[in-house]
């Protein structure tokens, strides 16, 4: 009889560390849902800047990266973190190197223009190909390192 209690009180032990177990692995998934639901929306942000109307996913983006600055090791982050620096990359690139070429030549000259948007072109497009990227790997919940951002 005392063999049955004290298999009992084990059984009973065994349910209960699974329980915990299980409890930790639901607060585990939640926070790695969180983290991936935030990756995916630096992603999106960082796409509608540049596709749909720039300037407030940036400051949206920028109060995400300092609200997360402290969570340095998580997907949210390094994702906010990407996206954060390839949208100043993307300006730098977009609007200050295109304004460059128009001050520096002449803007009469049809060669001018036909650089300019060639080179507008390719160089939205390749930040465009990022933010898709990023965007894929944060819907998969992993990490992201752009080319030559990081």
């Amino acid at each position: 009889m005392t063999s049955l209690n004290h298999s009992d009180n084990i059984s009973e032990n065994h349910i209960v560390i699974k329980e915990a177990e299980n409890t930790e692995a639901v607060i585990h998934n939640k926070s790695n849902q969180k983290d991936t639901n935030i990756a995916i929306l630096a992603e999106t942000l960082f796409l509608a800047n540049l596709l749909l109307f720039p300037v407030v996913p940036f400051l949206i983006l920028l109060y995400l990266f300092r609200k997360y600055r402290s969570k340095q090791d998580s997907i949210a982050y390094n994702h906010i973190r990407q996206t954060f620096i390839a949208s100043i990359l993307a300006g730098i690139f977009i609007v200050i190197i295109a304004a460059i070429f128009y001050f520096f030549s002449s803007t009469s000259s049809a060669i001018t223009w036909t650089i300019i948007i060639t080179y507008l072109t390719c160089i939205h497009s390749a930040f465009v190909m990022l933010g898709i990227f990023g965007l894929s790997k944060a819907m998969t919940g992993q990490t992201v390192k752009f080319p030559l951002i990081s």
